[in-house]
């Protein structure tokens, strides 16, 4: 496994037998992904969930250049799942295209195979990467789910069961990260514990608000503010607030 540049003036990098995976942070399934050169030739997987890298690695594929096109096919698995008796499912797909520029990488150091990382995110934009690790994506979607099932599974009780709440999680997501830049394990716990248990619309509180905002915050800080709150506080968002764990809430970026 191994990444070589090719003689010429443009010196283009070659990948060649790598092997590759795609991460899914938006709050759609992706039926299938792929990710073509200018040459034509595509690296793809099938079948990646909600909540980052649910797809199987494939192996072995060659790509050149730093040009590249992200292709996906894609579901709302919710929608779907109330279709599918119907004759024409494919009107519940929808197809999206997205241009990548990949400047030649480093090689990570190890003896693992070398893996051609895709990870597309909640405003669907897309990141390429090299690695040799398997993670769980940039984004701990899936960790979060397990872990707002495993500890207050018992104010989920308007969920069909732990896949819906990942869903809603994948799709609140597109303002946890895209308006407020929620990447820290911790910081994705508490804000989601705030969303599905105590009012759906928390992050409008002024105090919340300006620590979401703040622009020099640090990784875990918010977590930390949250657990901190006391039980007056937390009453008095419950109270004012709208019901917690919104399914249908208009999330946005913007």
């Amino acid at each position: 496994m191994s990444l070589m540049f090719l003689s010429g003036c443009d010196r283009e990098p070659s990948y060649r037998g790598v092997s590759f995976i795609a991460y899914n942070y938006t709050q759609f399934d992706l039926d299938s992904v792929s990710v073509t050169d200018e040459s034509g030739k595509s690296a793809a997987t099938m079948q990646v969930s909600v909540g980052a890298g649910g797809g199987s690695v494939s192996c072995c594929y060659t790509l050149r250049g730093t040009e590249f096109t992200a292709q996906w096919r894609a579901y709302d698995p919710e929608i779907l799942r109330n279709h599918l008796d119907d004759k024409d499912t494919d009107q519940y797909f929808f197809t999206k295209k997205k241009e990548v520029i990949f400047p030649p990488a480093e090689i990570p150091s190890g003896d693992a195979p070398l893996v051609l990382e895709l990870h597309i995110y909640p405003d669907d934009h897309v990141e390429m990467a090299l690695s040799r690790k398997m993670v769980n994506g940039r984004l701990p979607i899936v960790d979060t789910t397990r872990w707002l099932w495993r500890q207050h599974r018992d104010a989920l009780g308007n969920f069909r069961d732990i896949y819906e709440v990942g869903h809603v999680i994948a799709r609140v997501t597109k303002t946890s990260w895209g308006k407020y830049r929620i990447e820290d394990p911790a910081d994705m716990r508490e804000y989601m514990k705030m969303y599905f248990t105590v009012a759906s619309n928390f992050d409008q509180d002024p105090v919340i608000k300006a620590l979401l905002e703040k622009k020099d915050r640090q990784a875990g800080e918010f977590a930390r503010a949250i657990v901190a709150l006391s039980r007056e506080s937390i009453a008095a968002l419950r109270l004012l607030g709208s019901p917690p764990g919104d399914k249908n809430r208009e999330v946005s970026p913007e």
